[in-house]
């Protein structure tokens, strides 16, 4: 009797060990995609700010530059305005960047954590016990 117990024990917690295995393999998959299109979302947003910044700083070069008939006067104006932007975003980069960051790594890790099925295990190991004693 103790044979066919040890028995369905090491079938259920194969079958058990396999689902998990298997769980974790799509949560990882699944963690590993969310955070490479968020990384991919963020360059690609940057890359448009860059090019969309450089765009406007000539024009603004050109419209002052105009303006003051010296395009020197005007990049140099253009550059401490950009120049006092990198000061404010130096000065609140934990609120902004840090908290962004930090809120798309807990969800990652949050979608790779262990989910709870010990109770579904020992619910089938007691129902398969039961099944054992009773044949």
């Amino acid at each position: 009797m103790m044979n066919g117990l040890i028995k369905i024990l090491s079938s259920v917690l194969e079958e058990y060990l396999g689902t998990r295995t298997d769980n974790l393999k799509k949560r990882v998959v699944a963690g590993l995609s969310f955070g490479f299109s968020r990384t991919l979302a963020v360059l690609i947003m940057a890359l448009l700010a860059v090019v969309v910044l450089s765009v406007l700083a000539f024009a603004f070069i050109m419209l002052i530059g105009e303006a003051m008939d010296s395009f020197a006067a005007a990049a140099f104006i253009v550059a401490g305005v950009y120049f006092l932007a990198f000061i404010v975003l130096f000065i609140f980069r934990k609120k902004l960047f840090l908290k962004m960051f930090a809120k798309m790594f807990s969800e990652l890790s949050d979608s790779l954590s262990p989910s709870d099925d010990f109770r579904s295990l020992a619910l089938t190991l007691i129902h398969q016990f039961r099944n054992q004693l009773i044949d």
